[in-house]
């Protein structure tokens, strides 16, 4: 696993006006149609949410759209961080303004990444002269543990306004089936076997939460199958304590129920069994 922190990572709306060619935007907002509640989290619901969550849970501020299209999301940032948090950025910029960084300045993130737009436009981000001042801004802000990155070649504007600062160039992956249809991605095989999650092992305990409070297995479930429960509702600890949750960990041991998880390029399979209401047991693969 790369790590054991649990995160909540903090969806502050459905539906982003980025609709970049690679994330299934059209999946997540079909899901969400009808569940109740808005497509924009209001504060008060997030601070009746976050109210809820231990201080050992980190917050990333990223989930299934861009954060800052939600007006309040600086606001949530620095929320979170006066109530003790851990926290953490994943933003393309799109929304935020001058003020916003100035706001966000002091705050000790544990990660600050900026999605930077692509040459090939798979990234739907406007590389206008207004976004490259408020680049150049974050460059200038000194936000703690700033990093960059991309999907695909970075666009050559872009590229000249960060210099000689390490992007990382990623591949588009097919998020766990969902993109399967995407030029050059193919569906990742399904895991046979005991399978694990890399960050999370068999806790489920990397989730979203989406606009309305609820709260699901984590980012890469854009038809939302999979919900835990509901932060405005019950507590954080319930979520890991439902029929729901336990059965979801059955389903890592047995290949012969469907599981996002084994679609997951994030998953592998693992030596370790559990088993309900013993301790960890290992069992061998031969």
């Amino acid at each position: 696993m790369r790590g054991n922190m649990a995160t909540l990572e903090i969806t502050t709306r459905v539906g982003c006006k980025n609709a970049c060619s690679y994330c299934p935007q059209e999946a997540l907002v079909k899901a969400y149609q009808g569940r109740g509640g808005a497509a924009v989290m209001p504060f008060d619901l997030f601070k009746r949410c976050l109210d809820q969550v231990p201080k050992t849970v980190r917050i990333d501020f990223s989930g299934m759209a861009e954060p800052w299209l939600n007006e309040a999301c600086t606001e949530m940032v620095r929320y979170a961080h006066q109530a003790g948090f851990v926290i953490a950025v994943y933003t393309t910029l799109v929304g935020m303004g001058p003020e916003d960084i100035a706001l966000l300045q002091g705050i000790p993130f544990a990660r600050f990444e900026v999605h930077l737009p692509d040459a090939e436009g798979m990234t739907k981000i406007k590389v206008s002269d207004g976004y490259l001042a408020l680049l150049r801004q974050v460059l200038a802000s000194g936000i703690s543990e700033l990093n960059f990155m991309t999907i695909g070649r970075l666009h050559p504007a872009v590229a000249e306004v960060i210099g000689s600062r390490k992007v990382h160039e990623n591949t588009v992956i097919d998020r766990a089936g969902n993109l399967s249809d995407f030029p050059g991605v193919t569906r990742c095989r399904p895991l046979t076997g005991i399978v694990r999650c890399q960050s999370c092992g068999d806790r489920f305990n990397h989730n979203v939460l989406l606009p309305n409070g609820e709260v699901i297995l984590c980012c890469m479930d854009y038809g939302l199958r999979y919900p835990l429960g509901n932060l405005a509702e019950d507590g954080y600890e319930a979520l890991f304590s439902t029929p729901t949750c336990r059965d979801l960990q059955q389903r890592l041991n047995d290949d012969r129920q469907e599981l996002l998880c084994r679609y997951c390029h994030n998953a592998a399979r693992s030596r370790w069994n559990f088993l309900p209401g013993a301790a960890w047991v290992r069992r061998l693969i031969w």
